[in-house]
C-alpha cells in the first residue's frame, strides 16, 4: 500500500496511466536530483521488503513480496546500470506524449477536469524537455535512437491537435484561454527540442 501510494513521487505520468489521479496536473521531474530521490525511496522499499519475515506470510503474500522486490530491484538496476535517461531520447518523448494521452484516452473524470490537468502538464513541458536535454549525453546516443526521436518528438503536437483542440469549446472562456496559452507554450518547447534533437 505504501509503495502504490508513493508512485506519484516516482512518476506522476505512470501513476495516471495505472489509475492514480492524485497528481494528474504534474509531469515527471527527470533531473539528477529527482533520480537520486527516487533511488533513495526504492532502496528504502527494498530494505523494508528484505527485512520482512517471509515465513510469517501467507503463500500469496510471499509471491507478492517477491514480485514487488523484483520490480524495485529492476527499477534500481535500470536507473543505475541501464541509464536510458542518459542515452535514449525516446525515454523522454514517451513520457511527454504519454503525459497528455493518458489524461484524455480514458473517461475517468469529467472532460473539463482532464483538460485542465492537461493544461497544467503542458505548462510544464518546457521545464521537462530542458531537464531531458540536461541529462542526455549526445556522445552516448545511438544514431537510430536520435533519428527515431526526431520523427516521434512532434507526436505531442498531434495528440494536442487530435485530442484536446476539438473539445476545447466545452470549457469556460477563462479555462480556454489558459489552455490555449499552455498549448502554445508546449508547442514552442517541442519545437526547441526538435531543433536540439536534429
Amino acid at each position: 500500500d505504501e509503495y502504490i501510494s508513493d508512485l506519484t513521487n516516482f512518476s506522476p505520468v505512470t501513476a495516471t496511466m495505472i489509475g492514480d489521479h492524485s497528481a494528474d496536473g504534474e509531469i515527471d521531474q527527470v533531473d539528477a536530483a529527482a533520480r537520486e530521490e527516487s533511488l533513495t525511496l526504492l532502496r528504502e522499499y527494498r530494505d523494508a521488503l528484505v527485512a520482512l519475515d517471509r515465513e510469517e506470510m501467507s503463500r500469496a503474500n510471499q509471491v507478492d513480496a517477491e514480485l514487488l522486490l523484483h520490480e524495485i530491484e529492476s527499477s534500481i538496476w535500470s536507473t543505475e546500470k541501464l541509464q536510458e535517461w542518459a542515452w535514449n531520447p525516446l525515454y523522454y518523448v514517451n513520457i511527454s506524449g504519454g503525459s497528455i494521452y493518458s489524461l484524455l484516452s480514458r473517461d475517468y473524470a469529467p472532460i473539463e477536469t482532464r483538460m485542465m490537468s492537461a493544461a497544467s502538464r503542458l505548462e510544464q513541458i518546457p521545464r521537462f524537455l530542458e531537464q531531458a536535454r540536461g541529462e542526455l549525453q549526445p556522445e552516448r546516443v545511438p544514431k537510430i535512437h536520435a533519428e527515431t526521436a526526431v520523427q516521434q518528438n512532434p507526436g505531442l503536437n498531434s495528440i494536442i491537435d487530435m485530442m484536446i483542440v476539438p473539445q476545447m469549446d466545452i470549457l469556460a472562456a477563462e479555462d480556454q484561454a489558459r489552455l490555449n496559452a499552455a498549448i502554445e507554450t508546449a508547442k514552442n518547447a517541442v519545437a526547441d527540442h526538435q531543433t536540439w534533437l536534429e
